[in-house]
């Protein structure tokens, strides 16, 4: 059995909220997250400290640690967020080149969701997970890319929920995001990996 610490645990954590019902609040034990995973509370706390960063968990007293809700009240405050990151992004990044490693990436997702007729949402979630990954290290300021990659995670809660009301489990702001990640391996800048990215206001489209 592989031994767990703070970021395995955070990774299996992020991966369960992101799968669970928008309106889902259940509440995280710290002592029956250490039994799962066979660890003391110490990397549990620390896991539930970086989703509450992500604002994936909050605490609530009385209560304790619990997922996040999603409210429509702030779906456009989250892709705000999110938008107004990638715009600082791509300003700092500029023209500076992909990786050899992003375009072999992208390319393999790409190929993927096109040939796809359904993904389940297990498959959705690594695809996207994937996408952020990859987006956020071609980033030179780590801070920029925490700070990114926390703003992504919240919107991709919204994505995964829209997936899952569709029968194939593929929301359509998956296959245009992929495609316009794909189209900016083209142009080969990292400001343009970082413009695909942009969401459209709440009421246009997903975000």
């Amino acid at each position: 059995m592989p031994r767990h610490n703070a970021d395995t645990i955070a990774d299996a954590l992020r991966k369960r909220i992101c799968l669970e019902p928008p309106t889902a609040s259940p509440v995280l034990h710290e002592q029956a997250l250490a039994a799962e995973f066979g660890v003391s509370r110490t990397p549990v706390r620390q896991a539930l400290q970086r989703l509450a960063y992500e604002r994936l968990v909050e605490v609530r007293s009385g209560v304790g640690t619990v997922v996040s809700p999603l409210s429509e009240d702030q779906r456009a405050m989250d892709i705000h967020l999110a938008s107004a990151l990638l715009d600082v992004a791509a300003e700092m990044e500029g023209d500076r080149p992909l990786s050899i490693e992003a375009n072999a990436y992208i390319n393999a997702l790409e190929h993927r969701v096109s040939e796809a007729t359904a993904l389940d949402l297990d498959t959705n979630y690594t695809i996207r997970s994937t996408m952020l990954e990859v987006v956020t290290s071609e980033l030179s300021n780590d801070i920029l890319a925490e700070a990114l990659k926390a703003a992504l995670w919240r919107l991709f809660r919204w994505r995964l929920a829209a997936a899952a009301e569709e029968p194939s489990g593929i929301d359509t702001r998956l296959r245009e995001v992929i495609g316009l990640m794909a189209d900016a391996t083209k142009v080969g800048t990292v400001r343009a990996l970082l413009k695909a990215q942009h969401m459209p206001p709440v009421g246009d489209a997903e975000g």
